[in-house]
């Protein structure tokens, strides 16, 4: 009989403006900029190495259909991180410093109403930090609603059953 492997979804890691695990503050984020989340240690614990990720948003008043905003994730062992631009919820200093960060993929906006827009994917996690950028490729700022905002990783260990 063959074994198994199910997925066992463990507590969701969110980076959000308020009651998050990290904070994370893309509010109003201009056309052509970036908001790095804080940086999650994740070896305080036992962990898994996969995680399933979600980011979302709301944007601005003035909405394009195709444009996009895109999704990255910053990775440090603690002392080289993918970017000197911090290790807390910051503004990326300038998208050269997105050169070396390793992109997630994208939220584009898909019509014209100011509705939750969202993007999902999988990514393996081996550094000891982490976070997310958001980077504005848009014409117009995003959202100034903090609650319209945030990324979610939930680790999926693999578990023989």
């Amino acid at each position: 009989m063959a074994v198994k492997v199910l997925q066992h979804d463990e507590t969701a890691i969110t980076w959000k403006a308020t009651g998050g695990t990290k904070a994370f503050t893309p509010t109003s984020l201009a056309a052509g900029a970036g908001r790095q989340g804080a940086l999650n240690d994740f070896l305080t614990s036992a962990r898994a190495r996969r995680f399933a990720w979600r980011a979302y948003l709301k944007p601005g008043a003035t909405r394009v259909i195709g444009e996009t905003v895109r999704v990255l994730f910053k990775t440090s062992d603690g002392v080289h991180p993918d970017n000197d631009d911090g290790t807390g919820d910051i503004a990326v200093s300038a998208a050269d410093k997105l050169r070396n960060v390793r992109p997630l993929g994208s939220i584009v906006i898909d019509e014209s109403a100011a509705v939750e827009m969202v993007s999902s994917g999988v990514i393996d996690i081996v550094h000891q930090w982490g976070g997310p950028i958001f980077w504005n490729d848009t014409a117009n700022s995003l959202s100034a609603t903090a609650a319209d905002f945030g990324f979610i990783l939930t680790p999926i260990p693999m578990e023989i059953q």
